[in-house]
This record gives structure tokens, sequence and C-alpha cells, in this order.
């Protein structure tokens, strides 16, 4: 969200420049030019904060891109010359004379903030580190149908436009043929198709910031400035599009409709789509799943200094065979009397070979004195840090490289470890803590010390991660609490923790 808030001033700054020329040009049409750019400039602001993106998240930004820039351009090209669009000389008329200066609010802010609410659902899908899903595929072909199926209902709009300007055409007659023999707003479907594919992105990535864009996205077109809009009073202006209304539906083209299909019976190739379309669901059924069973684990610790819950630490781990994926996030404030005295927030995505070596990683870490943004990658001669400090790059010479990962037993055969917060090569020791008295067939513990840190790592007797404490100054101690945990379709670790 804060990549949002950090794009917002740009959209804003864009708003406000194009209502300005709205007043010398008294004309809002140009808003509508102003809207794919929007979600283009989000899509910068994203690969600025974000400059290590995984295929999923190039691949929607790339798309959004593509999209955002094509429609602004045909909506240019459309405009160029022409005067003011009926539906916003309605509402100029409604308004009243004010209206050139609540048109700020009303029309361009209004847009912007709308724009900034629907994009938020890329965040998720660009930050999902999972693996490539079978979903992933069917989604992002849907985004793909969605723009290709828009553009090419533009083009046809656009072809019928210039035919008509010919001398001796009907100004009456309405384009029929096509996509828009299937609905009366093709192009706004196609866009609805583009939007629900990344509303459905974004919530199998986890997020349900989905439905609020498919939901805004769906009344824009249907009811604020799309479908109800366009057809006000148009039976009243063409006497022809009334029966175009009778025969042809709105939104949702016959194909989607098998009872207005069925009726068509002088479309050979409607009949033909048809049963292509009944037919397609039997094809996928008989196909073998190409998507590779993940194993997914999740653990939920709460914090405590001494006996004071101070925060929470989260860490999901999927497992697909081949790779390894981290999300983990961590939120500690500490307080005497009200007053904060410390506070800390990290957030890490990693990526390992199925041998726990590290691939990719990039965490970012704030506390009340500072931020420190961390990327790195494994090269061909070991592992290139690079800390958004200020400090170079540099390159560890590690053939496998692994950071503080106690969720996985394999972390307690390692001599050193990445500092996954400021880039640094440790040195450490891990050894079993050898209890007196009764034994504990439950769990084993271990200690882990490393320059100024000193931890005792719980684990169950199979090898799943149980807590952690950590000595603090002042006889402190930080304690993990396991609060919960889940497994899906998973095989506990097991490692030999009988050394």
């Amino acid at each position: 969200m804060t990549i949002l808030l950090q794009t917002a001033p740009w959209l804003i700054f864009a708003a406000a420049l194009l209502w300005l020329h709205s007043l010398r040009s008294n004309n809002l049409g140009h808003v509508d030019i102003l809207w794919p750019l929007h979600h283009v400039m989000v899509c910068f602001g994203v690969c600025v904060a974000l400059p290590q993106l995984e295929w999923r998240g190039i691949l929607l930004l790339l798309l959004v891109a593509v999209w955002g820039i094509r429609l602004a351009t045909y909506l240019a090209v459309r405009a160029a010359g022409r005067s003011e669009d009926r539906r916003y000389t309605e509402i100029r008329a409604n308004q009243g004379p004010l209206f050139k200066f609540t048109s700020l609010f009303i029309i361009y802010l209004l847009q912007a903030l709308l724009a900034l609410v629907i994009s938020a659902a890329f965040l998720p899908i660009v930050e999902y580190a999972g693996p490539w899903r079978l979903i992933d595929s069917a989604l992002f072909a849907l985004i793909l149908f969605g723009l290709l199926y828009e553009v090419i209902a533009d083009l046809q709009l656009s072809a019928f436009l210039k035919q008509q300007s010919a001398p001796g055409q009907r100004e009456t007659q309405l384009l029929r043929t096509g996509l828009w023999s299937l609905s009366r707003h093709p192009n706004y479907f196609g866009e609805w198709c583009f939007w629900f594919g990344i509303s459905l992105l974004a919530l199998s990535a986890g997020s349900w910031f989905g439905l609020v864009t498919i939901g805004l996205v769906s009344w824009l077109l249907l009811r604020f400035t799309g479908v109800e809009r366009m057809e006000s009073g148009a039976p009243a202006r063409r006497p022809d599009y009334q029966n175009y209304q009778q025969q042809t539906p709105a939104f949702f083209p016959v194909f989607l409709q098998p009872q207005r299909l069925l009726q068509r019976r002088k479309n050979p190739a409607a009949k033909t789509l048809l049963m292509l379309l009944c037919c397609a669901p039997l094809l996928l059924l008989n196909q073998p799943s190409l998507a590779i069973p993940a194993s997914t684990e999740h653990w939920y610790f709460k914090a405590f200094i001494d006996n004071r819950e101070v925060g929470y630490h989260s860490f999901d781990v999927t497992r697909d065979g081949q790779s390894i994926y981290l999300s983990s996030r961590a939120d500690f404030e500490y307080r005497l009397l009200r007053v904060p005295l410390f506070s800390y927030t990290h957030e890490v995505k990693e990526r390992y070979d199925e041998n726990l070596c590290l691939e990719y990683i990039e965490s970012s870490t704030e506390t009340r004195r500072e931020k420190i943004a961390l990327n790195g990658q494994r090269t061909q001669g070991g592992f290139a840090v690079n800390t958004i400090k200020g400090e170079a790059s540099q390159d560890l010479n590690v053939p496998c490289l692994t950071t503080f990962a106690y969720w996985s037993p394999k972390l307690l055969t390692q001599t050193q470890l990445l500092n996954g917060q400021d880039g640094r090569l440790m040195p450490v020791t891990i050894e079993p803590i050898i209890t007196d008295g009764t034994a504990d067939n439950t769990r084993k513990s271990y200690r882990l010390q490393a320059e100024s840190l000193d931890l005792t790592l719980h684990y169950s007797a199979n090898g799943q991660w149980l807590g952690l404490e950590s000595s603090l100054p002042a006889g402190r101690r930080l304690i993990y609490k396991l609060e919960n945990y889940r497994a899906a379709a998973a095989l506990t670790e097991q490692s030999s923790l009988n050394q």
C-alpha cells in the first residue's frame, strides 16, 4: 500500500494539469484519455519501488501498460477536433455555472482516486512469490482475451465511423456487424474481462481487494460513465436504436447467453460457437493436470519481551518440489508508559532451490532510527548483494548461501548465514542443548551464536519449528510463542536431530 501512496501525488498532479486545460478549452472529454494513463503511472511506480519482479508481475504490468497506452492513444485520436462528449455536456448543464470549479473534485480527482483504488489489485499479484500455477495461465489468457476483444471492437467501430463520414451515407445507420452484433457495447465487455482477470489473479494471491476492483470496474462500465449513460436518450436520437436494443444484449455477448444464441437460427457461425463452448468443459476435464502440487506451511508467532507482548512475526513457506519460497513479516513495538521506546518492521521475500541454497532475496527493515532495503541474487560466481543504504554492492563467493531460515531444520548444519537485514555474511555456531534431568522426547533445542546474537531454537521431534528465544541487553529476553501453525499438502521436513 505504501507504493500507492507514493504514486498518488503524481496522479493528482496529472489530474490538476488536465483540469486547468479543461478551463481553457471548455472541454471535459479529455479526462477519458487520462483514465488509462493513471493505471500506467501506477505500473511505473510499482516498477520503481520493486526493481526485482517475478515473471507474474512483469507480465501483468506489461499487459496493463499496453492496455493503457493503446486506449489512451485511441481516445486521443478519436477526440481530436471534436466537441465535448455529450455525457459531460449533460453533467455540465445539470451542475450549473460553478461546475468548472467543482469539476476538479467530482471529475478529475475522483477519477484519480478510483484509478488508484482499482490499481491496488496489482500489488498482491506482483508481490506473490509462489511458483507459476495453472490458474495463472488461465487468468492471463482471460486478461489477453479481454484486451484483444476490446481492441477488435474499437477497430471495427473506427472503420465504421470512417465509412459513415463518406458522402451519401445515412447518419442514423447503426453498426450491427462483427462483435457489435453480439452485444451493443463489446468494447466495454472486453475491458470488463481484462479487469475481471486481474481481479481473479489478486484473489488467487490471497487478497480480497480483487473484489473491490471488479466491483468498481463493473459499476463504472455499467452505470456511472458506461452503458447506462451512453444509452440515455439514444432511442429518441436514433429511431432504429430501439430495435437494436430489442435484438442485441447490452453488455454480455450472446455467446454467454445460450437462449439468445439458439434463437439465431440464421446464424450458423453462432451455432458452431455455442457447440464449441458446450464441448470445451469436456475437453478440459480429460486433460491431465500440469501443475505440480505445492506444499505450504504457515507460522504465526506472538513476540514477547519478557512477559510483555510487543508484536508478531509470520512466516509463509511454499515448496513446489524444485524451489522454496518464503514470505515473512515482523512488526514489533515496545512502549513504556505509552511512550514508544522501540519499533521494528521487517519484510522479506526469499527463493531457495531444493537444497536450501538461496537464489533470490528482497527485504526492507525499518526502525525508529533507520531504514534499510536489501536485494540480492545468485550468480555464477556466488551471490551478489546490494543494500540500498549508500553502500556498494558486494559479491559473496559462497556456492550455497542460506539466511537465518529457522523454519528449516537444514539451518542446523550451517556454519555461516546471510543476515537478511544488512547483507552481512556471519559465521555461526549451532549446538544442541543437552538438558539435565528427565529427557523431553517431544522437542529438541539448539543454541545459535553469531557475533552479538545468542538464540535458542526449539523444534519438535520430527523437525517442525516451534519457537525461539533471544538474549537482549539489560538481561531481557525476546520470546516467540507459536500462536498458529498450518500445513497444506505438506510433509513435515525431516532432519537428523538426534545428533
